[in-house]
């Protein structure tokens, strides 16, 4: 796996470590507590839901992400990546789009294809 690139915050290159990890709790930290993530026609709200998703989209895909590229947007980071797992169409590729706080925690990421 490439490393994630140095032009991401903090937060981002966190979360993307404890993801592939599958360490529920590390993620919950990169996040705000208000944060929001929407991802498969789902929203999550909260670090609570947050990690309960993470938890159960580990256990069902074993997904690992791989950055390939990053953008940066007015208030946001566009991140493409490869996801690999046990999922139909493995590997994918698809795009985070990432707000983060004044604190420069995630308050929001969207995944989308």
């Amino acid at each position: 796996m490439s490393q994630p690139t140095p032009e991401l915050a903090p937060a981002i290159v966190a979360y993307i470590a404890a993801a592939n990890a599958r360490d529920t709790s590390a993620v919950t930290h990169c996040f705000a507590e208000d944060a929001n993530v929407f991802d498969e026609g789902e929203h999550q709200a909260g670090t609570v839901a947050i990690a309960r998703w993470m938890e159960d989209t580990g256990r069902r895909y074993q997904p690992k992400v791989e950055v390939l590229n990053v953008q940066h947007r007015t208030g946001k980071v566009l991140v493409s990546n490869l996801i690999t797992g046990s999922f139909p169409g493995s590997p994918l590729e698809l795009r985070y789009t990432f707000r983060l706080n004044e604190a420069g925690k995630i308050s929001r990421l969207d995944i989308s294809l």
